[in-house]
């Protein structure tokens, strides 16, 4: 009778030790799957060209929307842009009230060593409390008016709401304008452009 409980102990030990050998090689294998889109709740995309020049400047991309706990705190913009080499219009992300630009990381222009992409990105601010956009980011626009030889490259905009926590009132719309023109000596910058509603 001893004998027979002994090996039913060892018995459910083996089957214990089994199940948590299993139990813990299930957990590695999950901590190793990579998370595809995580707290991603809203994807848009967008595409625009100077259709209404002779420019060849375009952007296209997605635009990435993330919560948590049911409020948007994070949105991500992941463009492909080109610009014309006559172009000095260039590509423009407008960002609207309530949110904040975290990061902005870029690759234009492409293929040139001897240039840095940090310098073709400016980050400007409006100040005035009639505009619905606060930050306008551009990317190769020359206010000189003389093109910088064109290019291509990816940009990738990271957005904040100014209160966490808290999702921003107003629907979220992302303004994209490309291109440049002289008309009849009126430099115009900008030629084209969308209103991207995200939500």
């Amino acid at each position: 009778m001893k004998k027979k409980s002994k090996y039913l102990i060892l018995l459910f030990m083996f089957i214990l030790i089994v199940f948590i050998l299993l139990f813990l090689n299930t957990d590695e294998n999950e901590a190793n799957e990579p998370v595809v889109n995580g707290n991603i709740i809203h994807v848009k995309n967008f595409d625009l060209d100077a259709k209404s020049t002779n420019l060849k400047t375009m952007t296209q991309g997605s635009i990435f929307v993330e919560s948590e706990k049911q409020h948007i705190d994070h949105i991500k913009i992941v463009a492909h842009i080109e610009i014309d080499p006559a172009d000095w219009g260039g590509v423009a992300f407008y960002i609207p009230d309530q949110w904040s630009v975290s990061s902005i990381t870029s690759s234009y222009p492409e293929h040139q060593s001897k240039l840095k992409p940090a310098e073709f990105v400016s980050t400007w601010m409006n100040s005035s409390d009639d505009s619905s956009w606060r930050t306008m980011i551009e990317i190769g626009r020359k206010r000189n008016y003389i093109a910088n030889g064109g290019g291509t490259g990816t940009i990738v905009i990271e957005l904040s709401p100014d209160k966490k926590g808290e999702t921003p009132s107003n629907s979220l719309k992302i303004g994209i304008e490309v291109g440049s023109e002289d008309k009849a000596g009126k430099r115009v910058m900008g030629t084209d452009s969308v209103e991207v509603h995200v939500f």
